[in-house]
């Protein structure tokens, strides 16, 4: 039912996917206060600390970045040709994989950093047989930065930059030029900021590689209960069906949609290495792997030749993600 409706490019999509992200985000309302961020980074501290204060309008502001991005996803896979037919598939996954743990149904950093990783995705991917893309290298230098100054591990995909040029463009060292001075303008105000002020090494201590190595720094991922098993397994195994399909490859695919899996395939990489190097590893800190996978996962979906097992086993991952919610409270 659920896979069948969003396999469709149904503008119904943009108000059903906004219902069916309330509901999943209950749980996270009807839970208790947001968790303190500890260590954030100057954007964060600036647009985001002060709604900690203030649960609901954090947990409100957090599903609204859910949806956006969600949204936003899905326009670059369509966009761009990255899946067989357009759909709402990624944006549905999206939201899925993003609402499924208690711990990312609140505002933490990896929010906003996605929200300018997928910005910055959909200018790389919109250089593809542009003449010249000088204002694409440069805002996408500029939002990778960005997206570093609210959660820093986001640092280790300014190299996707790299990647996208040899994928998509002719050698242009001008691009490249470019590109590195967009990551230099958010870097320099900020810098210039913290020197005028005279707290350059607050900056250093407390905002860049120091907390990653603290000894605060501590692990949460283990799984709390059978029900958090459960959920996590039937996501595992819709995850390693897709990466099978992934793999396995199809001759029907065009050459831009060979690309931009590629270019997907490359940040899934460095997605899982940024899970390493944040203050804390928990279940959240896996947040930037879910915009590659949930292209994946949608592009099964999308290709699966029995209806009813697609449909079961989307089934099975809601019904595991609500009685996990209903165990945690």
């Amino acid at each position: 039912m659920f896979v069948r409706f969003f396999k469709n490019n149904s503008p119904s999509s943009y108000i059903l996917l906004p219902i069916f992200a309330l509901v999943l985000w209950l749980a996270g309302f009807w839970g208790g206060n947001s968790t303190v961020i500890r260590y954030g980074m100057p954007l964060y501290e600036i647009l985001a600390r002060p709604l900690e204060t203030i649960p609901l309008i954090a947990k409100l502001t957090a599903l609204i970045l859910v949806l956006s991005e969600a949204f936003l996803l899905n326009y670059i896979v369509n966009e761009n040709e990255i899946l067989a037919r357009p759909s709402f598939l990624p944006a549905l996954l999206y939201i899925v994989f993003m609402s499924s743990d208690i711990s990312m149904l609140r505002l933490y950093p990896i929010l906003f950093s996605n929200f300018f990783i997928l910005l910055a995705i959909y200018r790389l991917a919109g250089s593809y047989r542009e003449n010249r893309a000088f204002s694409n290298s440069f805002d996408a230098g500029l939002l990778l930065a960005a997206a570093s100054l609210f959660y820093f591990p986001s640092i280790i995909f300014l190299p996707l930059i790299g990647v996208a040029f040899v994928l998509f463009r002719p050698f242009n060292w001008r691009e490249w030029v470019i590109s590195f001075i967009g990551i230099l303008v958010p870097y320099v105000f900020v810098f210039i900021y913290y020197f005028w002020n005279d707290i350059l090494k607050y900056w250093w201590d407390d905002k860049m590689f120091y907390p990653a190595l603290r000894e605060q720094a501590k692990s949460n991922l283990a799984a709390s209960g059978h029900a958090h098993y459960f959920m996590l397994s039937v996501v595992f195994v819709i995850v390693l069906f897709a990466l099978g399909k992934l793999f396995k490859g199809s001759s029907e695919t065009s050459q831009r949609s060979r690309k931009g899996t590629l270019l997907l395939i490359w940040f899934s990489a460095f997605a899982f290495i940024s899970v390493f190097l944040g203050s804390e590893l928990s279940i959240r800190s896996f947040a930037a792997l879910t915009i590659p996978l949930s292209v994946f996962c949608a592009g099964y979906f999308l290709n699966v030749k029995k209806g009813w097992w697609g449909e079961l086993l989307f089934l099975l991952l809601l019904i595991s993600i609500f009685i996990y919610q209903f165990s945690a409270h």
